[in-house]
């Protein structure tokens, strides 16, 4: 049977990304039930270091596109990818005692947004340079941080009974859990990050582009523009998060910023449904970008909450599941159809078409316009259907963290009595077995 894989080097690592995403579906879950059940969470970072170490050797050594081993990069990139949520459980856990969530997501998120800049900036200048010095050079880089956050990995400390949901004693001193609302988060989730992969499409950055060429601008500017379009969309993002929670957050609330963000969200696709301004479509789509990436991790937060709460029940992994679910259905789905030359894809499917393509004499522009039109005004149509869902179950959802400065308040107490209970049993039994010693001297 044939192992090669026929395809040029773009289509490889397009089908290397929606192979890993799949395999992230079932991954996400699964990393953070199985890190909870055996109460070690950094077992599986461990394994994501050495795991990244392997693809990085591996994709510079080996050239050839085999289907075993594109099955493998796919499933060990997963791994990695699936990672990321044992990072904001492993900091609460070890150093805020499972209470402080909001502060550890987002000092976390700031540090994989920032992590995510910085890959884009080397991928970026790779793809410029395309020198074999030069990926020889961020190669080594690559290979030197990863030794060296496998090795000091197994320097760093984990106290596992900081790991994983609390006991019995608090839980039941807690909001009972119930699995609808757990799936209402995980509607929420993919309903809001469906919009943000619709927002990043291909089809709005092909409009942008033609728009951009209908301007008068060259295709290397049209280049340009697109590839800076990643790091407006990211910078932002860590700043306005930023002034959020130091400023915004302690006056307003999870409740009321989630609600906020909603109805700024659909005026943001409202407008982005009538403008063809390249410009204003940018600069629309990265206050969308800030506004969804609030909405996710406030809600992500809220599933930290819940994931100490319900036992054998890992609340972040589906939330995660979810969050990939819907960026692997836009992605999939969009690149069966431009593959196909179908639809609007069927004179142009790709950016470097533009540098050869004639605007003015085709109805692309039109097409295209028309078919962000009926995105955006479905993406307005999925935020409202969010706005009515979190109206109507916020309270449930939130249960006692609607007050969070209470609620972190209970939680801290009940560990404290928790720890004196165990403190005083511990002394009890000492007693006894010193007072036995006495009986039989």
């Amino acid at each position: 049977m044939p192992t090669n894989l026929n395809f040029d080097k773009s289509s490889y690592l397009i089908a290397l990304i929606l192979g890993t995403s799949f395999f992230s579906l079932f991954l996400k879950p699964l990393s953070t039930f199985i890190t909870g059940l055996i109460r070690n969470r950094f077992t599986w970072l461990k394994i994501s270091y050495f795991f990244a170490f392997i693809i990085t050797v591996t994709q510079f050594f080996i050239q050839e596109n085999n289907i075993i081993l594109f099955i493998f990069l796919s499933l060990f990139l997963a791994i990695c990818i699936s990672s990321s949520s044992i990072f904001f459980l492993y900091y609460n856990e070890q150093f805020n005692y499972r209470i402080y969530v909001i502060s550890v997501t987002w000092i976390i998120f700031t540090f994989i947004t920032f992590g995510t800049i910085l890959g884009n900036y080397i991928s970026e200048i790779n793809h410029i340079l395309l020198k074999e010095k030069y990926e020889i050079t961020s190669l080594s880089i690559f290979v030197i941080i990863l030794i060296y956050l496998f090795i000091y990995s197994f320097f760093c400390k984990e106290t596992k009974n900081l790991a994983g949901v609390f006991d019995e004693y608090i839980i039941e001193n807690l909001p009972k859990k119930n699995n609808f609302n757990f799936f209402i988060l995980y509607l929420l989730g993919f309903l809001i990050s469906l919009t943000s992969a619709l927002n990043n499409s291909q089809i709005v950055k092909l409009f942008i582009g033609l728009n951009l060429k209908d301007y008068g601008s060259s295709y290397e500017t049209i280049e340009s523009f697109l590839r800076s379009f990643n790091y407006f969309y990211y910078v932002p993002s860590i700043i306005v998060s930023y002034f959020i929670y130091k400023f915004v957050l302690k006056y307003l609330g999870q409740k009321y910023l989630i609600i906020t963000c909603l109805f700024l969200l659909f005026g943001v696709y409202t407008l982005l449904a009538f403008t063809t301004n390249p410009y204003i479509y940018m600069f629309s789509s990265i206050l969308s970008g800030i506004l969804c990436n609030q909405i996710i991790f406030t809600l992500f937060s809220l599933c930290i909450f819940w994931n100490y709460r319900a036992p054998k029940n890992p609340v972040t992994g589906f939330f995660g599941t979810s969050l990939f679910l819907a960026k692997f259905l836009v992605e999939s789905i969009e690149k069966f159809i431009s593959k196909s030359n179908y639809g609007v894809f069927k004179d142009i499917n790709d950016l470097s078409d533009l540098s050869f393509y004639d605007v003015a004499n085709s109805t692309s522009l039109k097409d295209f316009d028309i078919a962000t039109t009926l995105i955006m005004s479905f993406s307005c149509m999925v935020v409202l259907i969010s706005v009515l869902i979190f109206y109507y179950k916020n309270n449930s959802l939130f249960a006692d963290y609607l007050n969070y400065r209470n609620a972190t308040r209970n939680i801290k107490n009940l560990l404290k009595k928790r720890m004196l209970d165990k403190v005083k049993t511990k002394i009890d039994v000492n007693k006894i077995n010193s007072n036995d010693i006495n009986e039989y001297n």
